[in-house]
């Protein structure tokens, strides 16, 4: 042990280390109060923008409080100060590290900065790409957390999230509009059907009403059940409920399914089947085969 302490203290002296140190108390000191400054601004924050803004910014803090530790860290060591001064003095080099940068981590906070300034989507947002729905839970200076179904979490780099297409459920409107389709036998109640599924449809308490004063002067009908067509030897509806958000939308689509379906069961109306074509022995043989 003493022997490894002597080869140390022949390149670092005491004074270094505890310089060194002192850089890394500093620096954790740093990050944990920017820490509790950006997190008691988010818990103020009302709306989406300004919590990007602070996401973004904090993220930003971090990585920049931790470059300056190392770079001074570096600086503080004559072995690796003489080295990093001989490494970057070429010119051939440091363009190298450039060109790099700027196809990689460079385009990424390029990205990231544009998503910020633009705001595609911010913190918070509910987003589908690449088929996932997700909520966006954090923007970091290379990427982009969305927290998905199943608690999981996706993480993009900002330079392909910002290529890519995306829906946004909450960048101008929060409320969303979910379809509920159904389907009844050929030979139900069209008339009941409708009926039953408008009143389990407007009983529940997340419905929004969006009809407009004129639309209420000429009696139209909190809920919308539309026929669509008679595909499959079935009689088929679609049902547009609105809701605050999407996903309060989806909860109350199942929660109204559920409900209809309670319903069809008590006043026996049949749910919708395709149609089935039985073929028999003797289709599935050939005349010769069905002959013998």
């Amino acid at each position: 042990m003493t022997q490894i302490l002597e080869r140390i203290s022949d390149y670092v002296s005491y004074t270094i280390l505890i310089n060194i140190a002192v850089v890394l108390i500093a620096a954790f000191v740093l990050n944990l109060l920017a820490k509790r400054v950006f997190d008691h601004n988010l818990r103020k924050a009302k709306n989406s923008d300004r919590r990007t803004g602070i996401t973004f910014l904090r993220n930003a803090v971090k990585a920049t409080i931790f470059i300056i530790s190392m770079m001074v860290i570096v600086y503080s060591i004559p072995p690796l100060r003489s080295l990093a001064v001989g490494f970057f003095a070429g010119a051939s080099i440091l363009a190298a590290i450039i060109g790099f940068a700027s196809q990689k981590a460079f385009s990424n906070i390029v990205s990231g900065i544009f998503i910020v300034l633009f705001k595609p989507f911010r913190v918070d947002d509910i987003i589908k790409i690449n088929g996932e729905i997700g909520t966006i839970e954090d923007i970091t200076l290379r990427h982009t957390v969305i927290r998905a179904l199943e608690n999981k979490r996706i993480i993009y780099p900002n330079s392909i999230i910002d290529s890519e297409p995306i829906i946004n459920w909450s960048i101008r409107d929060e409320k969303a509009q979910k379809f509920m389709f159904i389907s009844v036998d050929f030979e139900a109640d069209v008339d009941r059907a409708i009926e039953i599924i408008r009143q389990e449809s407007e009983r529940h308490p997340s419905l929004l009403d969006l009809r407009t004063p004129e639309e209420l002067k000429n009696g139209a009908k909190l809920v919308d059940v539309q026929l669509l067509d008679f595909q499959n030897s079935m009689v088929n509806f679609r049902v547009p409920l609105w809701a605050k958000d999407l996903p309060t939308a989806m909860n109350m689509t199942w929660d109204v399914q559920k409900a209809i379906k309670r319903r069809f069961d008590e006043e026996r109306i049949p749910l919708g089947r395709p149609s089935q074509v039985n073929y028999s022995v003797s289709h599935l043989q050939g005349p010769k085969e069905a002959e013998a």
